[in-house]
């Protein structure tokens, strides 16, 4: 025995149009074939009882006719043999619910969704080219001229595909690129679009095709793209070049290229964001006593660094506007330096002699200060 529509959409007899309307929604897109995790058959057939009762429900001479007569009553309107999708009248509302925007309604229902149609315009496909630049680089900023290799509009055909430019309307598709094709199923007949066979879908034919695309009406090539690396890039960053990608198809635009920024190690500076990082020897004596050093920068120029006296090792000194500049315009970081020790590996004797005096007056001020202590 049928299911009554009511209890199908869990709404009650005294339910408004809206109620059902809003119940539907909910159950077709839980139970819809494409999303559902019941097996296709069930879901199917779920799908087909949840919009029999809905084509009922929602219209109110059906719904009368239900409420007075149960299904017998409905079931002479669809016809001998019962509901089919031929019956369903509420196509507008199965593209509401589930975005379709061409196409018949059993694309939308078994796996179509309203494809947009191969003649029409459409953007080319987006590039990537990888650029490394140095330390040095990101400090000045660059412009650079790179060679793309990707697809431009033929320029004999003017990307028609046809020899001279000269194509003409497919007789099979009438230009439309899509063509409906009939079935019978166990819900009755199903519509479905697909692209026509004679034009691939392109919607125009042509009697010769061009000699120098072979027909594709579009070529390879490399094109010569001026980048200009803004100072301060950071590792990673994508710039993005519109317009200068493979070219685009029946009209549409060319993609874009994404130019990734990628910057190499140096050897002497770290980078933390928009500061630097580097290391400074300095003596012994110039710890104790204070003194200055120099320094190279990231220009090639050298900086003096002043060094207090009592300095200690790791301590770490700072040398402001020396670091990298902010990303598209901005003030400088600065540069930081690690104070690291000099230690000689080869002395002389004479040198020797003085390390080991001043090694025995540093043990003696070590020992007074813990006798002090105590």
């Amino acid at each position: 025995m049928p299911r009554d529509y009511y209890e199908i959409l869990g709404v009650s007899k005294d339910a408004t149009a809206d109620d059902i309307k809003k119940a539907y929604r909910r159950l077709a897109r839980e139970h819809h074939p494409d999303v559902s995790s019941d097996p296709k058959e069930v879901a199917e057939e779920k799908f087909k009882e949840i919009s029999e009762a809905y084509e009922v429900l929602s219209d109110d001479g059906k719904r009368k006719t239900y409420d007075q007569h149960g299904h017998a009553g409905v079931n002479q309107q669809f016809g001998g043999g019962g509901f089919s999708w031929n019956d369903f009248t509420h196509f507008d509302d199965i593209r509401d619910i589930f975005g379709g925007s061409g196409g018949s309604i059993f694309d939308m229902f078994f796996g179509g969704g309203g494809r947009r149609p191969r003649n029409a315009p459409t953007q080319g496909e987006s590039l990537r080219y990888d650029v490394r630049i140095s330390l040095e680089e990101v400090l000045t900023g660059r412009t650079e001229e790179i060679q793309v290799p990707k697809t431009s509009s033929c320029h004999d055909c003017r990307g028609t595909g046809g020899k001279d430019g000269k194509v003409e309307v497919c007789s099979q598709c009438d230009g439309a690129g899509q063509i409906q094709m009939v079935r019978n199923s166990p819900f009755g007949r199903i519509a479905s679009v697909t692209d026509c066979p004679k034009c691939s879908g392109s919607g125009k034919t042509y009697k010769e095709r061009c000699i120098k695309c072979r027909g594709s009406g579009r070529v390879s090539k490399n094109s010569t793209v001026s980048v200009t690396i803004p100072k301060g890039i950071e590792d990673g960053t994508r710039l993005r070049m519109q317009g200068e990608g493979d070219a685009g198809y029946n009209g549409g635009p060319s993609g874009d290229l994404y130019v990734v920024v990628q910057v190499k190690e140096h050897k002497q500076f770290e980078r933390e964001g928009i500061n630097l990082w580097a290391e400074i020897l300095t003596t012994y004596p110039r710890l104790v006593l204070g003194g200055t050093e120099e320094v190279a920068t990231l220009e090639g120029e050298t900086a003096k660094v002043t060094i207090s006296p009592g300095t200690q090792v790791g301590a770490v000194l700072r040398i402001q506007g020396k670091g990298l500049p902010k990303f598209r315009g901005g003030t400088r970081g600065d540069l930081f330096l690690k104070v690291k020790i000099d230690v000689p590996t080869k002395v002389s004797e004479e040198d020797k002699e003085y390390l080991r005096k001043l090694d025995d007056k540093a043990g003696s001020s070590k020992k007074a200060k813990g006798l002090f202590k105590k």
